[in-house]
């Protein structure tokens, strides 16, 4: 088993990181590895709920995605299942007064050693982590900073 973990800091509120996180439609715009995404059992983001999420690099994979636990705007968890690997994630949002917020996520990989294009899965799932959540960060600064877009703009229209 292998245990991985990552943060981000954030001039959003938890309330606006969170309906930027909860919004699938925007996780291509984070890392752009993913094609159809649909829940498929229960309300999103309620615990026992099941997104399927199609994954088209770096190997095609349909991800079974169930949630665990959720308070949105404060905690997310979920256990992921595909191609012989199954991870449990939890993702938090701490207020951090007049900072923003830490978006912080961690979680344990258990899999028999496969690789994926030469890559072990603790290595893909270190990148694809930093690689996501830094673009998340971005989004959501975007939204609160001079000149980003934010709650009425087109931007938030057209979603």
């Amino acid at each position: 088993m292998a245990r991985f973990e990552y943060s981000v800091f954030t001039k959003a509120s938890p309330a606006l990181a969170w309906l930027v996180f909860s919004d699938m439609h925007r996780w291509n715009s984070f890392a752009n590895v993913y094609g159809q995404i649909n829940w498929v059992d229960g309300n999103p983001w309620e615990a026992g709920s099941r997104l399927q999420i199609e994954l088209l690099r770096p190997v095609n994979a349909t991800i079974d995605h169930v949630i665990t636990t959720c308070v949105p705007g404060k905690k997310v968890g979920w256990i992921d299942h595909a191609i012989g690997v199954a991870m449990a994630q939890w993702v938090t949002f701490e207020e951090r007064a007049l900072e923003g917020t830490r978006i912080h996520t961690w979680g344990e990989i258990v899999h028999s050693g496969i690789k994926i294009g030469g890559h072990t899965v603790e290595e893909l799932v270190a990148s694809f982590t930093r690689t996501w959540y830094e673009s998340f960060r971005i989004a959501c600064d975007q939204l609160v900073l001079p000149g980003g877009a934010g709650p009425g703009s087109s931007f938030y229209a057209t979603q």
